[in-house]
């Protein structure tokens, strides 16, 4: 079985913001937007990084990092990445979809 990376949460984010093709978002934009979400997951559940030292989110991650969480998790940081595109897109447009993701996350990540 193939490990999951950063670049896995990032290509799962592209789908909800129709941009397979890179052309809205660059990776390192959304590879930021991953880096911040492993943040916030740390800040709310410390213990899902216990054992892990030598891996812990420092925000500066590089795409084909391994992804240091379950699985389950990818889509969550997928999730986060979504929410914070959407919201540097026009705010009035975009703002239901942006709330909408960042609260799939904060429902996931609270877990």
């Amino acid at each position: 079985m193939m490990a999951f990376t950063y670049q896995s949460a990032v290509d799962l984010a592209r789908i909800p913001l129709n941009d397979t093709g890179k052309d809205r978002y660059s990776d390192a934009t959304l590879l930021t937007f991953a880096s911040q979400a492993m943040l916030q997951i740390f800040k709310r559940r410390p213990d899902l990084f216990m054992g892990q030292f030598g891996n812990l989110p420092h925000g500066d991650n590089l795409l084909a990092d391994i992804f240091p969480l379950p699985a389950e998790y990818v889509q969550t940081v997928a999730d986060y990445v979504t929410a914070r595109a959407e919201m540097t897109d026009d705010e009035y447009v975009n703002a239901g979809r942006a709330a909408l993701f960042m609260q799939l996350f904060a429902a996931d990540a609270a877990i």
